[in-house]
């Protein structure tokens, strides 16, 4: 798991460098203002429920739902990211934790219309994310949905073709998702994967019963 105080360092400008490696189309953000607008697009088309957002950053995008209404839990292991989030969303439920750690206890013992992580699953090695998605199922309601955006690719292949691509920029530190690995394991869950950029997908997951 990376250093919180990598991003407590980094709060004042991730916005901005995330932006404009999208807007270069440059690994490892091409495709992020995609990702936040599909997965916005997902949540909106219900009505107000409960939202968990987990590694929500500077609350970029669990400030759309909660303006439209959304009952909104953010989770960060940077306290300066929380700051901002807190500026956008000063109504929403915060909590200071490393969810490599697994989730606060009391948020366990909630349940969540949906869950969100956007760029915060990767900071989990493999077996951890399964693990992670594992513990989510019984905090999420009837027809919930878990839905995660990342640097993420369908197929093994995929993710070693774009290594290879951008071996200079690759960050051996951090574990992108690969969805037919995560289908194969997590046989109790219904998943699905829509790849918005080379190197960028959004994944959702839902209980089969």
């Amino acid at each position: 798991m990376c250093d919180a105080n990598a991003f407590d360092h980094w709060a004042n400008n991730y916005d901005e460098d995330v932006f404009q490696s999208d807007h270069d189309a440059t690994f490892p953000f091409a495709g992020y203002a995609r990702v936040l607008a599909r997965i916005t697009r997902l949540v909106l088309t219900r009505k107000p429920g409960k939202l968990l957002d987990i590694g929500t950053g500077s609350g970029t995008l669990a400030a759309r739902f909660y303006q439209a209404g959304w009952n909104i839990t953010a989770v960060d292991f940077s306290e300066e990211m929380l700051k901002q989030a807190r500026l956008r969303m000063p109504g929403a439920s915060f909590f200071v934790h490393d969810f490599s750690t697994g989730l606060p206890q009391v948020l366990l013992e909630r349940s969540y219309d949906f869950i969100v992580m956007t760029y915060a699953l990767h900071h989990l090695e493999y077996k951890e994310q399964v693990e992670f998605l594992h513990s989510l199922l019984p905090i999420l309601r009837e027809n919930g949905k878990i839905l995660i955006g990342d640097i993420a690719f369908e197929t093994q292949s995929d993710l070693d073709a774009c290594q290879r691509r951008f071996a200079d920029a690759w960050d051996e530190e951090e574990f992108y998702p690969v969805f037919t690995e995560l289908q194969r394991q997590l046989l109790e869950f219904k998943i699905d994967f829509e790849v918005v950029s080379f190197c960028a997908g959004v994944i959702q997951i839902s209980t089969l019963f």
